[in-house]
């Protein structure tokens, strides 16, 4: 007589339901699970504690031959956010070479070695014109102390490109975009470069380290370049410090008898050489005999 015949586990029995789960896993490619959250960690960075009120020391390394600058020197720092700063750099002697200052509202540069001195109450237009509408007055700052630039843009993609940095496309204002490589265990700023509509660069940064002040990590060194302009600055930050009273010194006045120039209409002819592929070997060349005093 033949052995009777045992059925097999049923549909609906539990064992049967394990066996389809383990065979599922097996088989067949499964969808990714993202093991970090992009805006969370973009948030985070954003928000990542930085003192609004800093000062810093460095030495720099300046390339700008078309505002007549070159070489190696030291400089000063002076961060209040919202939207201020006051950029300084020494001769080697120690005599002031150039200042850069904003308000928040107002921007100037003065050239002592020229006796020229560029100011705008427009302060913000005039960053956006120099960067392709890509960066404002916080961006910079954010950029000069290490945070996450472009609070609140759009994130376009976001992908780890290794174990330690997180790569995002953000969308910036007027149609460009921007670049920037997190390191995820500190969310400091790695590396950013920031595109105008065309997709010309108009900004990059590349951080070196980070040092430790306070419960804060702030740069240790930096190369930032300004296409625009045709500039670039090397730091080395020796000393990074919060203030507590924050000094009055977010101006630079027009000195007596000096050559002044309207930044934002000399950005606009940075811009327009840029465009035409020309590159002026002078700030009189930028500028043009007819806009001469």
């Amino acid at each position: 007589e033949p052995p009777a015949h045992r059925a097999g586990p049923s549909p609906g029995d539990p064992l049967t339901a394990l066996l389809f789960l383990l065979l599922a896993s097996c088989g067949g490619k499964r969808a990714p699970t993202a093991s970090w959250d992009a805006g969370s960690v973009a948030e985070a960075a954003w928000e990542r504690e930085v003192p609004f009120a800093l000062k810093a020391g460095y030495t720099i390394s300046v390339d700008a031959p078309t505002l007549g600058v070159s070489g190696s020197t030291r400089g000063a720092l002076l961060v209040h956010r919202p939207g201020r700063f006051r950029l300084e750099i020494f001769s080697p002697l120690g005599s002031p070479l150039i200042y850069v200052a904003s308000d928040g509202k107002a921007a100037s540069l003065y050239l002592f070695s020229q006796n020229t001195w560029m100011g705008t109450d427009k302060a913000e237009e005039t960053l956006r014109e120099l960067t392709g509408g890509a960066a404002g007055l916080e961006d910079l700052i954010s950029v000069m102390v290490g945070q996450l630039p472009f609070a609140d843009a759009d994130i376009l993609s976001a992908e780890r490109t290794d174990k330690e940095t997180l790569q995002y496309i953000f969308g910036t204002p007027q149609g460009g975009r921007a670049e920037v490589s997190l390191r995820e265990k500190d969310l400091t700023t790695q590396k950013l470069n920031a595109y105008d509509e065309s997709g010309k660069n108009v900004l990059s940064a590349d951080y070196t380290d980070y040092m430790k002040v306070g419960k804060s990590r702030l740069p240790e060194e930096v190369v930032m370049t300004i296409p625009g302009v045709n500039l670039t600055l090397e730091l080395s930050f020796d000393t990074w410090d919060e203030l507590g009273i924050i000094p009055d010194s977010f101006e630079v006045p027009a000195p007596p008898r000096s050559k002044q120039i309207d930044l934002l209409v000399l950005l606009q002819k940075a811009r327009e050489a840029r465009e035409e592929g020309v590159q002026p070997a002078s700030l009189d060349e930028l500028m043009g005999e007819d806009d001469k005093k």
